[in-house]
């Protein structure tokens, strides 16, 4: 969990988009994802200090992290890929829940991240379960078909390539596979914290992602969450994807 890079287009009512410049018009002031990314670069970064920033009760995703996991809805033996893992709280979560036989994909651009993945992975014997794998601005990395569940958490709103990042999305995920994004619910009465740093409204993302060839579909059991947005997607077959052929 963590903010970093990588996203772009979306099915939205006339008042909805005409809504949209006037709620964003404060994005990234100061905190745009081209710069926060080049800030995950940084393989001396403190890792440690995004820990005490991002874990604490005051953050929403914190404070809801195992209603959260429950509304994944992972069983043993399953793949997912925590996209945009950063201090790995839900990468170990994840691996209570699939297993020794599941998979948890640790995602991330951040060398740091993924240095420190990779030490706690060994530490707790979770070396086969706990992968890490180093994506850009413009892909996930991971492999074709690799994936039944991606997770997108926190991370979305800084994506500098909507539309690359989803299809590498699309292409890791097996025939039916879901991706769970949460993230920053943008609305007039937002925080200045909310408003400085979401892209854009839930129904723009949720164009975007629909464009790249998935299907939204109704989380179960639902989680109502106040400061961001939860939505389940579910990988299309026979998407005709730009660059490549339908699957």
């Amino acid at each position: 969990m963590r903010i970093p890079a990588m996203l772009g287009h979306w099915f939205v009512t006339s008042m909805c988009w005409a809504a949209t410049p006037a709620l964003t018009q404060e994005h990234h002031k100061d905190h745009s994802a081209a710069d926060l990314n080049r800030q995950f670069q940084d393989p001396n970064l403190d890792v440690q200090k995004f820990v005490q920033r991002f874990e604490t009760d005051s953050r929403e995703i914190f404070a809801q992290r195992q209603a959260i996991v429950q509304a994944v809805d992972l069983r043993p033996g399953l793949a997912v890929a925590d996209i945009g893992a950063g201090t790995s709280l839900f990468t170990w979560m994840f691996a209570e829940k699939v297993g020794p036989k599941g998979t948890v994909y640790a995602v991330e651009i951040a060398p740091a991240f993924l240095k420190s993945i990779g030490e706690q992975a060994r530490q707790r014997g979770l070396e086969k379960v706990v992968k890490t794998v180093r994506s850009t601005r413009e892909a996930t990395n991971l492999a074709p078909g690799s994936t039944d569940v991606a997770f997108v958490c926190a991370t979305y709103h800084d994506f500098e390539h909507p539309e690359k990042v989803l299809a590498s999305i699309h292409q890791a995920l097996r025939p039916g596979g879901r991706l769970v994004v949460i993230d920053f619910e943008l609305r007039k009465d937002s925080s200045a914290f909310v408003r400085e740093r979401a892209r854009a409204s839930k129904e723009v993302y949720f164009r975007e992602i629909e464009a790249a060839g998935f299907t939204r579909v109704k989380a179960k059991p639902p989680l109502n969450l106040k400061e961001n947005f939860f939505a389940v997607f579910q990988r299309r077959r026979g998407a005709s994807l730009p660059g490549r052929r339908s699957t």
